[in-house]
């Protein structure tokens, strides 16, 4: 339904703008990773538990965890379409969101995939890396298909 005018009636366009300085702390090595094209997780030199996002204890040995690198890969658990843009900008609508688990790490990331397909279970993903500044900096980071799960 639209006003006299042709707009959508009940739809409002508000455009928004937000900057931030925010101290990350012990994260920062993760948001270097990011700006080197690198995912960062978290392991426990005790008990080798390793977490995606890191952590920076151990919740079984209560021990301080250190950084380690990890391949970027990773599979699909499930996935979906957004239909409207997020409220901080920087992704067209539509797109897609995927929950992964990636290698070399218990644990995994919902984030977006690049492409127009939604990938099905077990898609096989790389993460990919934009050299230009996003709108925040975990948009520095996409996952690609590099193969399709029969």
């Amino acid at each position: 339904m639209e006003d006299p005018s042709g707009r959508p009636r009940g739809l409002w366009h508000i455009e928004m703008s937000q900057n931030y300085r925010h101290a990350v702390g012990f994260s920062e090595s993760f948001y270097r990773g990011l700006e080197q094209g690198t995912l960062r997780a978290t392991r426990c030199h005790t008990c080798g538990r390793s977490w995606f996002p890191p952590r920076r204890f151990c919740d079984t040995d209560l021990k301080e965890t250190g950084w380690y690198n990890l391949p970027g890969t990773g599979s699909v658990v499930a996935a979906t379409r957004g239909h409207s843009p997020p409220p901080f900008g920087g992704i067209e609508a539509p797109y897609i969101l995927a929950s992964m688990s990636l290698d070399g790490v218990e644990g995994g990331i919902t984030h977006r995939v690049l492409g127009d397909e939604k990938p099905v279970k077990d898609t096989v993903v790389k993460a990919t890396f934009v050299e230009d500044e996003p709108a925040h900096p975990l948009l520095r980071v996409a996952f690609a298909i590099v193969k399709e799960s029969q």
